[in-house]
């Protein structure tokens, strides 16, 4: 059987001529019959956008950024963590890419390609590192991978933690024209509005074709809008799709057109256009799409991030690759094969942006990062700058906060308050209908570097979401034997203020005794009152000894124990009351911060701050650093406390921290109020100092020690903050001697004391008597 190939039937056209002159004359007359009407106003309405502020800018909130030096200690594993955090992604080759860092197992190293970054004292330009860590786990080299300069330090650059927005939420960075990659550019207009550069405001064809689709397909399927039309809606209308919109829209675009560039007009869609949504704030712009999507900016973009972003103006949320990757994908390469058949890129640019995958960087998470820190740094804020400047004009404000040491201490916080609802279920709310009034079983964490008062961590409760109060900075909670190294430091002072002078080995009577006071009587009780008779005073401290604490508290002085407190950083408003020696005076735990800030510093004060520079959208400097320092007492002085603390730590209330598996070198001191109802301990090592409270916002009965219920989360933070680093001592400052005493007697230790303390002395004072009982 044979077929006779017959040609088909020649297709039927579509009238477009017809079509026009039915749609277009009527169109146009109903454009210029609008344009009559609203001409004036419209050009005064576009006349004050365009020449004054055409958006409100968001202040950025940074992180501090993360400096590594040779010979710092360096956990390779939280390094990574760190670069996961700020959007880097990990390659198994040499990496080429801004952004892209691999790990080398030996030697020991890892190799990043840093990002560009303006920092308010110099600029990244986005150099390649190679950092070589010791088998110590320590920094041996740094060097640049390009040129082979030796490096001595390098810097990550700061983590964004939120925005300051006001009733709009948008993130954008304005750039100019001049700014953005021409490919970039050019990809847009292929994309949107190929005769943008020959059209008065409307494309007539665009329209008519837009027109014919929607006709054959029965429905809205293409729109005929020009990229000016799009900015006009974007600035001064709604989504709605109504013929008086659009005639607003195309009336508004002929105006802007006759009034403004072509390149004003480009450069203000390109800042203006919405390109994703990253939680509740939108993302505008193609500075802001390079940095959400591909961790970069727009000039450090390939073919195939141009192609991507260039594609998801049309439906951002629809394409976007963070939610569906495959559509992304479909997405970017219509707009490649859209740029290869204008001739905007040849055959090997086409193939090579194909073949590179999406490679986007994880979103942010969709809620805000560290709540309370944020709530205090804005109220810091707000005292120098109005509400409406901080969310309009752009500030970029870099903080203290360590976002890996906040996630440390948010987790230790939440982790520990779960366990102790295990461990004692009469602390949960759930479990105890009999008190449904106690609340949530909360607690409180604070750490500070003691050298400048930077505020790394601050978790002010258990979840924000259901509590805003930060009882860091607001709840005021007695403080209990937190509050007791203050007691000691009057006692030992160089300073001698008060009317005896101790040393750590001077015996004390640990006894009932009634201290009289302005016609009253206040009689101190040990816990469980147990009491010990003669002991020395390092005794005393290490085992909260509260009968031999109010005893050297009333032979010093308690006027000089609340002058001594006033100086360290408690509130001047403490009165000076025997109680307060065991801390019968509530304070907040920013205050113990500040207190224990003095002897982990050596005997410097400072402040705890939050802001470290404010910088303009211009570069300049609008706040600078507010680290205030003062001498308030000597480093030897300080450092008698510090040594006292220490053994609290290794034989005291706190010699749990150890079974807690913390034993780098720490001080502290466990808090534990009289009635049970707060639990605290402070503490530090060199280079990190934290304060712990746990309890209940209505003041029901906690029933636990400070080192069970404080210290485990103490413990935990601490692990995470120097665990990977190298155990440092404390520094020991001239002044200050040492000898062998015995642990009882005090006295220096014999050929027959089996139990001895290297005690610390203040030069001149150390003892000369040979104990004699062993």
């Amino acid at each position: 059987m044979s077929y006779e190939w017959e040609a088909p039937p020649p297709k039927r056209r579509f009238p477009f001529l017809t079509l026009s002159l039915l749609v277009i004359p009527p169109l146009l007359a109903a454009l210029l019959t609008a344009g009559w009407v609203y001409y004036g106003d419209v050009e005064r309405t576009l006349a004050s956008k365009f020449e004054g502020r055409r958006w409100d800018f968001p202040t950025k909130i940074y992180s501090d950024d993360y400096p590594i030096y040779v010979g710092a200690s360096l956990d390779r594993e939280s390094l990574v963590h760190r670069l996961s955090r700020l959007g880097y992604r990990r390659v198994p080759s040499f990496p080429t890419t801004r952004g892209e860092y691999r790990v080398v197992a030996f030697p020991p190293a890892v190799e990043i390609r840093l990002k560009a970054f303006q920092y308010p004292s110099y600029r990244e330009r986005g150099r390649g590192v190679r950092i070589e860590t010791s088998r110590e786990g320590l920094v041996s080299a740094i060097s640049d991978m390009d040129s082979n300069e030796v490096l001595f330090d390098v810097s990550l650059e700061p983590a964004v933690i939120t925005g300051l927005h006001g009733d709009i939420q948008e993130d954008r960075r304005e750039m100019q024209l001049a700014e953005i990659p021409v490919p970039l550019v050019r990809a847009i207009v292929t994309v949107e509005d190929r005769r943008f550069f020959e059209h008065f405001g409307l494309d007539l064809r665009g329209l008519a074709r837009a027109v014919v689709v929607n006709l054959r397909a029965g429905g809205v399927r293409q729109g005929g809008s020009t990229l000016t039309q799009q900015l006009m809606k974007n600035f001064f209308l709604t989504d709605d799709r109504t013929v008086v919109r659009k005639l607003k829209e195309a009336v508004m675009a002929v105006v802007a057109e006759k009034n403004f560039s072509k390149e004003e007009i480009l450069e203000s869609y390109l800042n203006e256009i919405y390109l994703g949504q990253k939680g509740p704030v939108g993302v505008h712009g193609v500075w802001e799409a390079a940095k959400f999507y591909f961790g970069c900016e727009p000039r450090e973009l390939g073919m195939g991030q141009i192609a991507l972003i260039a594609g998801l103006v049309r439906a951002p949320n629809y394409y976007s690759p963070h939610t569906h990757p495959d559509r992304a994908l479909e997405r970017r390469n219509v707009v490649l094969r859209a740029l290869l058949r204008t001739g905007e890129i040849d055959e090997r640019t086409y193939h090579a942006a194909l073949a590179e995958p999406l490679a986007v960087v994880a979103p942010p998470p969709a809620t805000q990062g560290s709540p309370y820190f944020v709530d205090n740094l804005r109220r810091e804020l707000a005292e120098t700058f109005p509400d409406e400047v901080l969310t309009s004009e752009g500030y970029s404000v870099f903080t203290t906060l360590d976002p890996e040491l906040q996630d440390a201490a948010e987790r230790a916080v939440s982790d520990g308050l779960k366990r102790l609802e295990q461990d004692f279920p009469h602390l949960s709310n759930a479990a105890n209908p009999a008190n449904p009034d106690s609340g949530d079983l909360q607690a409180a964490l604070v750490a500070i570097n003691p050298r400048t008062g930077a505020i790394i961590a601050m978790v002010g409760g258990r979840d924000y979401r259901r509590s805003q109060f930060n009882r860091v900075t607001d709840a005021r909670r007695q403080p209990g034997s937190v509050f007791k190294p203050i007691v000691y430091l009057a006692a030992l002072s160089s300073e001698a203020p008060g009317g005896v002078h101790y040393l750590p080995t001077t015996i004390v009577q640990d006894e009932p005794f009634v201290w009289e006071y302005d016609g009253k009587q206040w009689a101190p009780n040990n816990y469980d009152d147990e009491y010990f008779g003669p002991v020395t005073l390092r005794h005393a401290l290490e085992h909260s000894l509260n009968a031999a604490t109010a005893s050297i508290a009333r032979d010093v002085g308690i006027d000089v124990v609340r002058d001594m407190a006033v100086r360290l950083g408690i509130d001047a408003s403490i009165p000076a009351l025997p109680a307060i020696a065991l801390g019968g005076w509530e304070v907040s735990p920013l205050e113990i911060a500040r207190v224990y800030g003095v002897f982990a510093s050596g005997g410097l004060a400072t402040t705890p701050i939050t802001i470290q520079k404010v910088v303009s959208r211009e570069g300049l400097v609008v706040e600078g650093n507010r680290v205030a320092i003062r001498s308030e007492i000597s480093p030897a002085d300080a450092y008698l406390v510090t040594n006292l603390l220490e053994g609290v730590v290794q034989r005291g209330t706190a010699r749990g921290l150890a079974r807690l598996g913390f034993t780098h070198p720490a001080a502290g001191k466990t808090g534990t109020t009289n009635d049970y109802n707060d639990a605290w301990f402070a503490g530090y090592t060199r280079d990190v100092l934290a304060v712990v409270w746990v309890g209940f916002d209505r003041g029901a009965k906690l029933g636990l020690t400070g080192s069970t219920a404080a210290l485990p989360i103490w413990a935990e933070f601490m692990k995470r903050a120097v665990g990977a680093t190298a155990p440092r001592a404390f520094e020991v400052p001239d002044g200050i001697v040492f000898e062998d005493v015995d642990r009882f007697t005090g006295m220096l230790a014999g050929w027959g004391c089996r139990d001895t303390v290297r005690e610390a002395f203040l030069e001149g004072e150390e003892v000369s008597t040979r104990c004699r009982e062993h």
